[in-house]
């Protein structure tokens, strides 16, 4: 399918190159520019299926090509959204090398598409460059200043939503609110942890009135795994036991279609968090029993989290297991719940050394000693 996708993509890019032959800047400026941004846009199609750092380059070049022509005092209409193309690119640019300096062209470029795309004249466009701009600025958060790059990430994707409403751009306010619920979580983790995890269950639970599991599948299990995340961390906030409740049902909920069989990475990954919330469980109530079921979803995570195929997964499921077994031992079969704890740090150690992951390492060894220095004190 994609092969199929790149060489109609590939067709059409000599097409538009054959006419850039006929049609000089000079001569044909209008067609020329057109043709450019159809070029670029292509590129970036191409992107997505192979050679994504070149064609996204191409596709850069072409729109700059495009732009010499339409300028902002001459055509503002086709500069704007050139503008917001030219910032797609750079977006997916920064996804491969050089993220921040990219992510900051892309913000110019998205910047510079809404001197025109104002919200009086161009409502859609203006909603949907906004909803780009806090996608780039959620990214930067992960480089640099991320509270101020959050804020203004939320800022941004509130000015989408005057637009996208759930009556007239119900999917563009799903997938808003879901950029939205990102945003806030990320800036719970710098400030006003209560508050912001708030506000991400709240735009969490605005996405799925749109994404349900009938009509939009994958999007529903990422939205139920990001809120049963945002459950987690607002149960070490308060209403503990409530609040893992609230983890555990969301990612059984996006277990419901990320299956071992179709969707591996993703179910390890949800089966993690779910261990985590059970964990989080047993500290409340149920101890036994909550650690065993804990115990069971990091052991369903490690049948795809391998140390060959997912090292640094493998590393931190195995130090959960341990901490689960580890709990174990104080409530039943100590002796063999000791041993089970001691061999998953030790897996975990295999990774998690001393010159690579120091504050890691410090942690499972601590832990390790501990389990060791219990299992001898039974002999």
């Amino acid at each position: 399918d994609s092969l199929q996708k790149a060489g109609s993509f590939e067709e059409a890019i000599d097409e538009y190159k054959s006419i850039l032959k006929i049609v000089s800047s000079k001569k044909f400026p209008d067609e020329y520019a057109m043709t450019q941004n159809n070029l670029g846009n292509t590129y970036g199609r191409l992107a997505g299926v192979k050679n994504k750092e070149a064609n996204l380059e191409k596709a850069i070049n072409a729109f700059q090509e495009a732009l010499k022509i339409k300028t902002v005092e001459g055509h503002p209409i086709e500069h704007a959204t050139t503008q917001n193309n030219l910032g797609n690119a750079y977006h997916g640019l920064a996804e491969v090398r050089d993220k921040g300096a990219n992510l900051e062209k892309a913000l110019h470029a998205y910047q510079e598409a809404l001197k025109i795309r104002i919200i009086e004249s161009y409502p859609k466009d203006y909603a949907t460059t906004q909803n780009n701009l806090g996608t780039a600025y959620t990214r930067l958060a992960e480089v640099r200043d991320k509270q101020s790059n959050l804020e203004k990430a939320i800022t941004a994707f509130q000015e989408a939503l005057k637009i996208k409403t759930v009556e007239s751009h119900s999917i563009d306010y799903a997938m808003t609110q879901s950029n939205l619920g990102t945003a806030y979580r990320g800036l719970a983790e710098v400030r006003d942890k209560e508050a912001n995890l708030e506000k991400a269950i709240h735009a969490y639970q605005e996405t799925l009135t749109i994404y349900t599991v009938e009509s939009y599948p994958i999007e529903y299990t990422t939205t139920q795994n990001n809120l049963g995340n945002a459950y987690l961390d607002l149960a070490e906030v308060r209403d503990k036991e409530a609040n893992l409740e609230k983890a555990i049902t969301a990612h059984r909920e996006a277990l419901k279609i990320n299956t071992v069989e179709h969707y591996p990475v993703d179910y390890a990954m949800i089966q993690n968090n779910l261990g985590a919330a059970y964990s989080g469980l047993a500290e409340v109530r149920d101890v036994e029993s909550n650690l065993e079921k804990a115990i069971h979803a990091y052991q369903e995570a490690l049948k795809i989290r391998t140390i060959g195929s997912y090292p640094i997964d493998y590393a931190m499921t195995q130090y959960n297991l341990g901490c689960a077994y580890h709990g174990l031992a104080e409530v039943r079969d100590k002796e063999s719940n000791l041993e089970k704890a001691i061999y998953a740090y030790q897996e975990a150690l295999k990774i998690y050394t001393k010159e690579k992951y120091p504050i890691m390492y410090q942690t499972v060894k601590s832990n390790l000693e501990e389990a060791q220095s219990q299992l001898q004190q039974l002999s």
